[in-house]
Formats: structure tokens, sequence, C-alpha cells
């Protein structure tokens, strides 16, 4: 009889304990789902925020015209970027909205364009930081370190950086041409034999990049316009005298 009663106050306790175990996995559960749901909530906000601020996406803008437009959401960009903290894509949209200071003589309002200098250099640095693999983004710098002769930079090394993250983006083919053959950086040999790809892929293989091709020999430096007059006869001869007629 003793060791029946014996039996019956185990099974209780095991019974209670199963109960107890089994609230505690439901709590445990509850207030893990609840956490998920949180950060799931949090990362929505992150993503979706920023967009109310500035809905469409930039691209690197490739000559005056669009870097005008671009510039029109400067401050909206940079609202979003803010907001996003640490997401490089929008730092790097916000860096873009600066690009027609590509265009703009560095003497000719210099204190004036100075804040605006440095803010485009902040996006820049934050969108490498965050997303060094952004080759619009490496030639940007590049174009800016070049054109604002900004200290601390060598644009034949960010050029580089451009074409090892982003060697097949024809979309920044135009504005890298001009870039390493206005600026000293194509006496750069490891560079001559990149911007050398470049002009043999228009010339083979995208005819309607040719017009960008004659564009950047307008503005070449001598050393630039020495090369592109070399690469022109290797790869197509006949077209070197219709950049030089142009």
């Amino acid at each position: 009889m003793s060791n029946v009663k014996n039996a019956n106050r185990t099974t209780s306790s095991i019974e209670i304990g199963q109960l107890m175990m089994s609230g505690l996995s439901y709590i445990s559960f509850r207030n893990a789902l609840l956490v998920f749901s949180l950060a799931l909530f949090a990362h929505g906000l992150w993503t979706v925020l920023p967009k109310l601020y500035h809905p469409r996406v930039i691209q690197l803008p490739i000559d005056p015209q669009t870097a005008a437009l671009a510039r029109h959401d400067q401050d909206k960009a940079r609202r979003a970027a803010s907001l996003g903290v640490i997401r490089g894509d929008l730092w790097a949209e916000s860096a873009f909205t600066y690009a027609d200071l590509i265009w703009i003589d560095a003497a000719a309002a210099a204190d004036e364009n100075a804040e605006l200098d440095k803010r485009a250099e902040t996006s820049l640095e934050r969108a490498l930081k965050y997303s060094p693999h952004r080759g619009d983004a490496w030639l940007m710098l590049a174009a800016l370190a070049d054109r604002r002769h900004w200290p601390g930079y060598q644009p034949s090394s960010l050029l580089k950086m451009s074409y090892y993250t982003a060697p097949n983006e024809l979309s920044l083919l135009p504005l890298r041409l001009t870039v390493a053959l206005r600026s000293q950086s194509i006496e750069d040999p490891e560079l001559q034999d990149m911007v050398r790809r470049d002009i043999r892929v228009i010339l083979t293989r995208i005819p309607t990049l040719r017009s960008a091709l004659v564009a950047a020999y307008k503005i070449a430096s001598g050393p630039g316009k020495a090369f592109i007059e070399s690469a022109v006869s290797e790869a197509d001869p006949s077209f070197l005298q219709t950049i030089r007629a142009k």
C-alpha cells in the first residue's frame, strides 16, 4: 500500500514537472517569437523608411546634364542615407547627387563649393566603407580626387579599384575613359592595359559608344590623346581619322 502511495506521489511530481517545463517552453517560445517579430519590424522600417524620403534610384551621372538633374535630390538622398546608417547603396546615391562637381572648375567658386566637396567626400567614404564592391563609387571618388585636387588620394589607384570591382559595367565606361585620359593617370602601365581593353571593346563590340570615345579624346591631356591614337590605330585604324577630324 505504501509503495502504491509513493508511486502515485512520484507520478504526480513527474506530471507537475512536465507541466512546468511545458509552461516554461511556451513562455520561451513566445518570447523568442516576440523578439523575432520586433527584429523583423525594425528591419522592415530600416528598409522602407529611407525610401519615403528618397523613392527613386540614382545612378552615377556620366555627363553634366544628368549630374544637374541628380543635384535636385541632394537633400532627400542625404536624409535617406542618414536613416539607412550602414547602407552603402544609399550613401553611394547620396554621393552621386554631387557629381556636377566633376565638371566644375575647382578654381571657380572654391569657397562656395568647399562644403559640397566635404559632403561628397563623406558620402563616398561611407559608401565604400559599407559597400566596397561599388565600382561606380570608386570611379566617382577617382574623378573628384583628380578634378577637385583632393589631398591624400591617388586617382590612378582609385581608377584601378573601379576596374577591379566592376570590370564589365558598360554604363561606367564613358566616364571612366574621360577620367583616365584627362589626367596623368594614363601614364600608369597597368591602367593603360585596362583602358586599352575598354577602347578595344568599344571599337569591336559596342559601336554606339564610339561617341564617348570621341568626347574623351576632345578633353584628353597630351599623353591621353597620344594613348588614344595608339590604342585606336591598333584596333581600328580607319576610326583614327574620324577622331582627329571631329
